[in-house]
């Protein structure tokens, strides 16, 4: 039961209600809102009729409330829950941007991603240390010992930390450690462990079961609520269907749906809601577009070689990429996320343009375009405030596109950075080369190859936008007559096999890339 105050009631006589309510032996949750005050009733209210309770001199109206949960519902608490962790409100406008690898490794590798998902645009560092894997086999976490990682990690970086609780009697050193605490889909029924996590004073982001609906999900939320705490953050992470090609189904409908139900923030896991490192860019777009408060995305260093979940697992390059636009789509929504100083190269994760931007610019946030225009037009826009973008290959000869845009008096060339340029022939898994028949590539990539190129007449040449576009393009395929000449990062981002070295006509190949901003952002 839900009852609506008079605006202005004298507080006596609020006082006078809530204790005739407390004498029947139920209990009151107050919720104050900007323009209403509403007191939530929990226990048995049968013995309450509405009539008997609108006589009442304090009360506006009585409703009643038919769903079984009660303290998450929406009815009980109309205005948005905005729950602080650090200085992140999530459910407010800035949106909770959640990532790190589903398993600490080592100090070296959690470091690692820590620094640079948090120049990327992260607020929040996530990473397994007691792993609930479905093999006794595989690699089941460091434990307590990858808590103190992750705590290392977040004194370098500031980010606060999300890790999964998986058992009862670790909730202490939960509470030592870790800023919020994940309920994983596994255990999101393990009511005796949410009970206890009622019970302290730290927030739970709350997984749905694979196999769960939604006001099973709600309910369980309740269990948490009914004992004390409740700071709750809903997650949706994909459901089991009769699909099989992706791991799980990512259920966004059940975004806005927990947003009229409930009036907690809730968030998108599109890692696992999808298994496929390929598909997470526009399942957190979608997730953010459909009014998600935030995303939680697995970054690995390496992820082909990752202990766990490698293969939904995107790089530090891709999340850097990834992140500008996911801030367009938060701005659509009037959300925001923050990220400092973007540099933006002609290219994508993989190229040699991503190269040349992280050797001039270690330090900051770099993100990639597919098209030389882009980069100019997001310079001009102030959506980067500098831009890096290639002027002239030692064998393919200068960029014109580049140098005649560079003329115009809107642009400064600020610096120059040269680095070697390496093309290898990269194909999927098992390809012989005797096979291939189409090769994909950048136009000055092929230009650089065309002694290689004359010894295959029978192929056919496919420009592409970049040459790590090309690879991606090639991985999609998964064929064995396809092959890319792209970049050794992009082969092994791409989960491709190097078939043939150093393809260039020759062995000194060097690219030169002018950095530039636009002369009104000085």
């Amino acid at each position: 039961m839900i009852i609506v105050l008079k605006q202005g009631v004298e507080e006596y006589r609020v006082d006078e209600l809530k204790a005739w309510i407390k004498d029947k032996g139920l209990s009151i949750n107050p919720i104050y809102g900007t323009e209403k005050t509403v007191l939530g009733i929990v226990g048995d209210t049968s013995i309450l009729s509405i009539s008997e309770v609108e006589m009442h001199d304090a009360v506006e109206k009585v409703l009643k409330v038919q769903e079984p949960f009660k303290k998450a519902n929406r009815k009980f608490h109309p205005e948005n829950t905005i729950i602080k962790i650090g200085d992140l409100e999530i459910g407010g406008k800035e949106l909770a941007i959640i990532a790190g690898p589903c398993s600490v490794e080592s100090e070296e590798q959690i470091i690692e991603i820590a620094q640079k998902v948090k120049k990327a645009g992260a607020n929040m560092l996530r990473g397994g240390a007691f792993k609930p894997r479905t093999s006794p086999y595989s690699f089941q976490g460091l434990k307590t010992e990858g808590l103190k990682l992750l705590k290392k990690a977040s004194e370098i970086t500031g980010l606060p930390i999300v890790s999964e609780i998986t058992n009862i009697n670790h909730i202490d050193v939960f509470v030592e450690y870790v800023d919020l605490i994940q309920v994983g889909t596994r255990n999101m029924q393990n009511f005796e462990l949410l009970k206890e996590l009622g019970k302290i004073d730290k927030p739970v982001l709350l997984k749905r079961g694979f196999s769960n609906t939604l006001e099973e999900l709600l309910m369980a939320c309740e269990y948490i609520m009914n004992e004390g705490n409740q700071n709750i953050i809903l997650c949706e992470r994909g459901i089991r269907t009769f699909e099989t090609f992706t791991r799980n189904t990512l259920d966004l409908s059940a975004v806005p749906a927990l947003k009229r139900l409930s009036h907690l923030p809730v968030v998108v896991d599109p890692s696992h809601g999808c298994g496929m490192a390929w598909m997470v860019e526009p399942l957190a777009k979608a997730a953010i577009a459909v009014g998600a408060d935030g995303v939680i995305i697995e970054v690995h260093n390496n992820p082909a070689k990752a202990l766990s979940d490698g293969p939904q697992s995107i790089t530090p390059a891709e999340f850097s990429y990834l992140m500008p636009k996911l801030k367009e789509f938060a701005a659509l929504n009037d959300r925001h996320i923050s990220i400092s100083h973007t540099v933006a190269y002609a290219g994508t994760p993989g190229s040699f343009a991503n190269e040349a931007a992280e050797k001039a610019f270690p330090n900051s946030a770099i993100t990639g375009f597919e098209h030389f225009e882009d980069v100019f037009d997001a310079v001009l826009k102030g959506r980067a405030e500098i831009g890096i973008v290639p002027y002239e290959n030692s064998l393919a000869g200068k960029v014109n596109e580049v140098v005649e845009t560079l003329k115009d008096h809107k642009f400064e060339i600020v610096d120059r950075i040269k680095i070697k340029i390496n093309q290898m022939l990269v194909a999927p898994s098992g390809t012989e080369l005797s096979s291939i028949r189409k090769i994909y590539s950048h136009p000055k990539a092929l230009q650089q190859c065309k002694k290689f190129l004359s010894s295959i007449p029978n192929c056919k040449i496919i420009p592409y936008s970049t040459t790590s576009a090309a690879a991606a393009a090639v991985a999609a395929l998964n064929d064995q007559c396809s092959a890319a000449i792209a970049s050794k990062t992009a082969a092994k981002l791409y989960r491709l096999e190097i078939l043939k070295e150093n393809i260039q006509d020759a062995e000194e190949n060097y690219t030169e890339f002018v950095i530039f901003r636009a002369k009104n952002n000085k």
